[in-house]
């Protein structure tokens, strides 16, 4: 079924607009008038093959993005708006997703321009049985986490950015504001590739716990094509199993208990070891000052501080590896929540996370595959300004000119020709 002459209309206005493209331009384009353009964008005027042609090459589109029956904005969102009625009626939230749906389009096109295609051979699919229950879940997502520990070689050590691993499995990672209920979200597309979102508006370390969330979904759920993370579904076995994979993944086991060991702490109050000479058994016993072993909040921020999470994460992660009682649990987390932690990150000099270099990363990543293209000539000086103003940086090409890498372009368009 073909799309109604309104809709089209509709895309080609939203096209032209996000190209800084003006009805008086567009006319001058197709030889018509201004209102004549008016009319097609108002779906009450038939566009010819000709004349959508020259729309296209002028607002720097595939004429493909114009006729497609779900257009390359919506199409990868509509599952979840089923799933997520109530998102779609959030306007904010609405227009957020279709933002990751069109990163994941744009950062697939301009990879397929530069020859950089990319897919997920070298990212396995462990895709477990399904889930019977949260302690299922649990140990589903710890294996899966250790597991793919071994085969990146990752050891015990702290995890780099978790960004930068993703993208060196062929997984194009994205920031983007989202309501404070979403933590992130996961697209898979076979022609688009693997796009993973986090909330850009959450705190750094949640960031990068999110990072490692979502890569479980496309480890372990590879089957759902849409996924969304969101706090109220937590209880969901498919959350469960990606949040310990990701406590997992940044907290490995072992990695943790080292660290504890290498504090002196950790230990039983009271070690009993027993001999043997070949005649009888021989006792050896160990004790520890009272309490000398118990864990403290100093302890726990230095411990966060190491493998680059927040310290309620390593809380939690130090209360299921049994290395914190519940009641020093409890206790911690008071002093979590009274400050205490801050303060005492201050007190031991340990350096913030820099919360802007973080957030303009992708924008940077995406920028550059956009200003390579364009200098390569594979896209138009009106593309590359909507692709900038994706990421909040208009006028993208005038920009260029005062930095002369327009004439770099030309140059290359000049030496095709020859």
């Amino acid at each position: 079924m073909s799309i109604s002459r309104r809709e089209l209309g509709r895309r080609l206005r939203n096209g032209r607009r996000a190209s800084h493209v003006t009805q008086a331009e567009a006319a001058q384009a197709l030889g018509v008038s201004r209102s004549a353009v008016s009319q097609m964008e108002s779906g009450n005027r038939n566009i010819s093959g000709l004349e959508l042609h020259r729309l296209a090459h002028l607002y720097g589109r595939d004429i493909r993005e114009f006729l497609r029956e779900d257009s390359a904005e919506s199409a990868p969102i509509t599952a979840l708006f089923r799933s997520h009625p109530d998102v779609s009626l959030d306007a904010t939230a609405k227009e957020s997703l279709v933002l990751c749906a069109q990163l994941q389009h744009h950062v697939a096109t301009l990879r397929g321009l530069l020859g950089l295609e990319r897919g997920l051979v070298s990212v396995p699919n462990y895709s477990p049985p399904v889930p019977g229950s949260k302690w299922d879940a649990v140990q589903h997502g710890g294996m899966a986490a250790a597991e793919e520990r071994r085969r990146l070689d990752l050891g015990n050590a702290p995890l780099p950015d978790v960004t930068d691993l993703l993208e060196a499995q062929g997984i194009s990672t994205a920031q983007v504001p989202l309501p404070d209920d979403i933590s992130g979200l996961t697209l898979i597309d076979d022609d688009k590739g693997v796009l993973v979102v986090a909330n850009r508006d959450h705190h750094i370390l949640r960031r990068r716990f999110s990072f490692a969330h979502e890569y479980a979904h496309v480890l372990l759920d590879r089957g759902s094509t849409r996924i969304l993370s969101r706090v109220r579904a937590r209880g969901n076995l498919m959350e469960v199993r990606a949040n310990a994979f990701a406590a997992a993944f940044l907290m490995p086991t072992e990695g943790v208990r080292a660290y504890v060991r290498g504090l002196a702490k950790g230990h039983r109050s009271r070690d009993r070891v027993d001999t043997f000479d070949e005649a009888a058994p021989i006792r050896v016993e160990r004790r520890f000052e009272a309490e000398s072993q118990e864990l403290q909040m100093h302890d726990v921020v230095r411990l966060a501080d190491h493998f680059r999470v927040s310290c309620i994460a390593m809380l939690y992660r130090l209360r299921a590896l049994k290395l914190l009682s519940r009641i020093d649990h409890r206790r911690l987390l008071d002093e979590e929540n009274g400050g205490v932690a801050k303060t005492l990150r201050r007190v031991l000099d340990l350096p913030e996370p820099d919360h802007a270099v973080e957030r303009t990363r992708f924008r940077s990543r995406f920028l550059g595959l956009a200003i390579e293209a364009f200098a390569r000539g594979k896209i138009s000086s009106a593309k590359l300004n909507e692709l900038g103003a994706l990421v909040d940086v208009p006028h993208l090409s005038e920009d260029l000119d005062v930095a002369g890498l327009s004439g770099r372009r030309k140059r290359t368009l000049q030496g095709e020709h020859h």
